[in-house]
């Protein structure tokens, strides 16, 4: 049995900006909404990002059973850290900048 050194790598990458996108936007709206509606807003949030993120892992031409499941590339892990670079901006940077 090989490792699956690359599938979790890429799971740990996906699940961690998942929860951190879910801390940011919760964090956000607890204040303005009623905590069980800013969580629920956070699950969907953070489920599109689970998804999206975990969508730039998949290789090109993947056909199930002949090649590998994922492939970790430096353009997949850029491309998730600037898509929680702005939800940092606009969840947590902006908000602060204007008390």
């Amino acid at each position: 049995m090989e490792p699956q050194y690359d599938k979790i790598i890429v799971l740990l990458i996906v699940l961690t900006a998942a929860f951190l996108t879910w801390k940011m936007v919760k964090d956000f709206y607890i204040t303005k909404l009623h905590k069980v509606f800013a969580h629920l807003i956070a699950v969907i949030t953070s489920s599109f990002m689970l998804l999206s993120s975990m969508f730039l892992f998949l290789p090109k031409n993947y056909q199930r059973g002949t090649g590998p499941e994922v492939e970790i590339t430096f353009t997949g892990i850029l491309t998730v850290i600037v898509m929680l670079g702005v939800l940092y901006l606009f969840f947590k940077y902006v908000p602060n900048n204007k008390k």
